[in-house]
């Protein structure tokens, strides 16, 4: 059979697998005698080894078989987990993640595992012995957990337990119902459900492994179990699920309920006697004390069908453009009716189209548990990361590029941020060091945060550091506030380390995060509180593709104005302009602020007096506000932003372009640009 159609699927659930496996072992060192999670880690271990032996990834079926053999040690309580142990399997979760990479670009995986494998077995050699001190390895366990032939056997719960022995004292037989499928099966879940009627037929299943979302998802190799409580004997049972047909095996055993689990359950219902088990599958799922789960049914895509289905609808917005300029010169009402029409259900299928490429920011954020792991490590500090609103969800353009700005952030949290265990004790504070990753909604922005509860940014330190680098003037520097000064962290070549290390010192890192935030259209500013900690936050737009804009018109140029960046407007004739040191500004309430003449800065050719009709913008970036001086205001629109062509990337001023109804193309304002390239003039003052 040609498996090349499934490579997609198998790297996306391979990805999914490993993702799993990175967070599970984060929880392990800490919650190393936890059977649930070893027995997760132990699934996904199992699956990607059977998914990359079908696929024909031979080192990768044998790099995983080895880990899963070290995995199902831990589940026998044959060796127990430590550091070493948790940092080779963190290693292997490494060499397999870049196999993964390796084969979504078209290669294989013919990478040299000898040497991770030989650490894996290693880390079996303080396995407990047996009566003849002969050790017990790690492959046979599992045999030996299921009798000798057959798939482990299930971990149970203290609540499975008890339903267990009150089926028992009721009369019944509990078995564990074990089948494997062919490996030429495609459609397992279908095969399990028809086990799972089978099954039904003849008693109660209370209990699944793997979980019923799993199954359902295929999220498994060839092998599940299910927990029976039935009248029927063992031939009987063994006999219904045979007659199915792609079935490899069947393993019908009696339950011996010795296992023991740590967890607390609730206390089930009482389960009663075969002749008085309802018939319906409610009843059924009230035996076992909880109800089915309701699975949400997805489908897998392929994203540049979406990207082609977002240009589609991109085009579509560009000619309901057209209409309603066509609409305004025409007066017919029945045009205006479906014109209306057309727009609430393109509305409607704009927010559908951009849900579908919204991405929970958990798939960043899961990546920075190992790394503040090895970072604390690296540095000898104690740290716990608390992560919150990893759900949040943002644009996938917006989610492929954030990785980097926040690692940049967090690594200086953690160099420059929270202290050595020693110095926070004699400060008062825990010896470990709390850092905080929080994502939230507010408005049309997500919201994300990196706090720590260090030793905070020394403001005096930093203004030397400019001073002393050229970026500030004396004289500037005292008319900065707080924020301004910790802001020039971002500054490029800007480092306040005393000497340079792997993590920090160079000077680069804090300058890519506000160039890299910015080029998302978003915002990036520092608070701090000597002695207490700091905060970076990062403000960004839920989309990058299809924005709401004013359109403003200079000269015979229209341009569009992100609704995101724009504080207010005024009108010219009713606001006094003042010129300061060769510049004009504007006071606005308790701030003066920069003008810019729009005509001015682009060097539009324009005849018409600013005085006349003309009105101000003011746009804001952070705590900045700048007044932008243009002729006319167009109103408001939707707009598709389509980026400027790489011979336009040095073109300053603007950060896209976008079609009118007319078929001209407007330049989107670069507003944030145009804030930085004021900042030097920006007086805050107080009334």
């Amino acid at each position: 059979m040609d498996m090349s159609q499934y490579l997609g699927v198998f790297v996306d659930e391979a990805r999914e697998h490993l993702q799993n496996l990175n967070d599970k072992l984060m929880e392990l060192e800490e919650n190393a005698k936890d059977p649930e999670l070893i027995n997760s880690i132990f699934r996904s271990a199992h699956t990607l080894k059977g998914s990359s032996g079908q696929m024909g990834f031979e080192n990768m079926m044998e790099l995983t078989h080895t880990m899963e053999n070290v995995f199902d040690a831990l589940r026998q309580q044959q060796v127990s987990v430590d550091s070493a142990m948790v940092d080779c399997l963190f290693e292997t979760v490494d060499i397999l993640s870049g196999m993964i990479d390796h084969i979504a670009e078209g290669g294989d995986d013919k990478q040299d595992v000898a040497e991770i494998t030989a650490q894996l077995k290693a880390l079996l050699s303080g396995q407990k012995t047996t009566a003849d001190d002969s050790t017990v390895s790690a492959a046979p366990a599992a045999e030996k957990a299921a009798g000798s032939v057959g798939p482990a056997k299930m971990l149970f719960t203290s609540y499975d337990l008890e339903m267990i022995e009150q089926a028992r004292q009721g009369g019944m037989n509990v078995f564990e119902t074990a089948i494997v499928l062919r490996q030429d099966c495609v459609l397992k879940a279908a095969r399990a459900l028809m086990v799972s009627n089978a099954l039904e037929d003849l008693g109660s299943i209370i209990k699944s492994e793997p979980e019923t979302e799993a199954i359902e998802k295929e999220a498994f190799d060839h092998t599940f179990s299910f927990l029976l409580v039935t009248n029927a004997e063992s031939d009987v049972v063994e006999k219904n699920v045979q007659n199915i047909s792609e079935i490899e095996s069947v393993f019908v055993r009696p339950v011996q309920a010795q296992q023991t689990h740590h967890e607390e359950a609730p206390k089930p219902v009482e389960i009663k006697a075969k002749s008085e088990l309802p018939k319906t599958a409610q009843a059924k799922s009230e035996i076992s004390g909880h109800k089915k789960p309701v699975i949400t049914k997805t489908i897998r895509v392929n994203l540049d069908r979406l990207d082609n289905l977002l240009n589609l609808f991109e085009e579509l917005i560009i000619d309901r453009s057209r209409l309603e300029k066509i609409s305004d010169s025409i007066e017919n009402a029945d045009l205006k009716d479906a014109l209306e029409q057309i727009k609430r259900v393109s509305n409607q299928l704009q927010e559908t189209i951009l849900n579908l490429r919204m991405e929970p920011v958990e798939q960043v954020f899961n990546r920075f548990p190992r790394m503040i792991r090895s970072l604390a490590k690296e540095l000898n500090k104690k740290v716990d990361l608390v992560i919150t609103g990893e759900e949040t969800e943002l644009d996938r353009t917006v989610i492929d590029e954030l990785g980097d700005p926040l690692m940049h952030m967090i690594r200086n949290s953690m160099d420059h941020g929270i202290e050595h265990p020693e110095t926070r004790k004699q400060l008062g504070k825990p010896e470990q060091g709390t850092l905080a990753l929080r994502a939230y909604h507010s408005g049309n922005h997500v919201y994300i945060e990196i706090e720590d509860d260090g030793a905070g940014i020394n403001r005096e330190k930093v203004l030397g550091k400019a001073i002393e680098k050229g970026i500030v003037s004396e004289s500037t520097a005292d008319q900065m506030t707080d924020k301004e000064i910790y802001h020039l962290l971002f500054e490029s070549g800007f480092s306040t380390a005393d000497k340079i290390s792997d993590i920090s010192g160079r000077g680069v890192g804090l300058d890519v995060v506000e160039s890299k935030i910015r080029s998302l259209s978003g915002t990036v500013e520092v608070d701090s509180t000597s002695g207490q900690g700091t905060r970076f936050t990062v403000k960004l737009p839920l989309t990058l593709s299809i924005i709401n804009a004013l359109m403003i018109q200079t000269g015979q140029e229209i341009y569009a104005i992100p609704i995101t960046a724009i504080y207010e407007t005024a009108l010219r004739r009713q606001t006094t302009i003042q010129t300061v040191q060769n510049s004009e500004v504007a006071r606005l309430r308790d701030r003066v602020v920069p003008i810019i003449r729009l005509k001015d800065y682009l060097d539009i050719p324009s005849s018409q007096q600013d005085e006349e009709t003309s009105s101000i913008v003011y746009v804001k970036n952070g705590d900045r506000i700048i007044g932008i001086i243009v002729e006319k205001l167009l109103g408001y629109q939707d707009i598709v932003i389509k980026p400027l062509n790489d011979y336009l990337k040095d073109v300053h001023g603007f950060s896209g372009a976008t079609i009118l109804g007319d078929g001209t193309v407007a330049l989107i304002l670069d507003c944030q640009g145009m804030i930085q390239s004021q900042k030097k003039k920006y007086v805050k003052l107080s009334v």
